[in-house]
């Protein structure tokens, strides 16, 4: 049996057990892809990029006594897999109980950190990110990825949200991570600062050892334009703090047409990586659930050692539900 097969036929033994949930379950999926042209002076290549295609399935199982449980299972979807590539993998799974107390959940899941920068970031899992996916250039790495074993809870008090995650480690180090964060949100405006400390292990996705992280964001958003930013501060056990910086703005063009567009900036980040960067796209709503769009990239690095690269990618995102 090829991988494909064994991948559909997981996943599929993944949603067997939903016809015996009480309560609303969603089947949904995000078809991402696009086509690229990448330029690095040296070298221009065209290429076609899977940007994180994903399948899930989320629903409440059931309520009682005020307490809603939930549960939230995806998976990356792609659409060129190969020996080293699955066509179904794990992203994240997790379970939980929402109610007037909050919301703790436990799984594998995006860190509250990780989450402040993915929602500014217009251009999130398109091919303007330096891994053609994920986060763009001016957000750090804890930007992307899931963690194991995660334990975090939340609570908003009208405008006022407060989060605490531990990260647990399982190997006989014993040292946890832990995110805090306190954010502010009305109709336009929604600010807040997430702190991240790591333990020698490193359990938060894309974390180094024995580090920390510090993230200030903010966005503000009237009628039809928003602007956001982040800024970062992650020391690491060796070397110099590093700083990311990264500025977001869209305006809604009509009901269908946005632009967008960013400056990124890392510096003390790596001798390759230090650098800036811009990007602009425009996204037209196609269809209901089909949105098109083109984005043009350009990222200088700093030193002689780093590459520029000027990228130019058409890309589709294409969604459905089910059930």
């Amino acid at each position: 049996m090829n991988k494909t097969s064994k991948g559909i036929l997981l996943f599929g033994s993944l949603l067997l057990p939903v016809s015996v949930f009480a309560g609303s379950n969603t089947l949904y999926g995000d078809f991402r892809y696009s086509l690229n042209n990448i330029d690095t002076g040296d070298d221009s290549t065209l290429s076609g990029e899977n940007n994180a295609s994903r399948v899930g399935i989320k629903g409440d199982i059931g309520e009682a006594g005020g307490l809603t449980a939930f549960y939230h299972l995806q998976a990356g979807a792609s659409v060129d897999t190969s020996a080293s590539k699955d066509a179904i993998n794990q992203r994240f799974f997790l379970a939980g109980i929402k109610g007037d107390f909050g919301k703790l959940v436990y799984g594998k899941t995006s860190t509250a950190y990780k989450m402040a920068g993915l929602k500014i970031d217009p251009f999130y899992d398109t091919s303007a990110g330096i891994s053609l996916g994920g986060a763009t250039f001016g957000l750090s790495r804890l930007t992307n990825g899931w963690s194991d074993n995660s334990l975090a809870y939340s609570r908003k008090i009208q405008e006022f949200s407060i989060n605490v995650g531990a990260y647990l480690d399982d190997s006989e180090e014993d040292e946890h991570d832990i995110n805090l964060g306190f954010s502010y949100e009305d109709d336009s405006l929604s600010a807040g600062v997430q702190y991240l400390s790591i333990g020698d292990t490193g359990v938060v996705a894309n974390s180094s050892a024995d580090s920390s992280a510090i993230r200030v964001h903010g966005k503000y958003a009237v009628d039809s334009w928003s602007v956001a930013g982040s800024v970062e501060s992650v020391d690491p056990s060796e070397g110099d703090k590093q700083r990311f910086i990264y500025l977001a703005t869209t305006y809604q063009i009509s009901d269908k047409m946005k632009l967008a567009g960013a400056y990124g900036l890392m510096e003390d980040v790596s001798v390759t990586k230090d650098g800036s960067s811009i990007s602009f796209g425009w996204f037209y709503q196609m269809l209901k659930k089909t949105t098109v769009y083109t984005v043009v990239s350009a990222m200088s690095a700093d030193e002689s050692d780093g590459e520029d690269r000027d990228t130019l990618a058409v890309g589709v995102s294409h969604k459905f539900s089910l059930m």
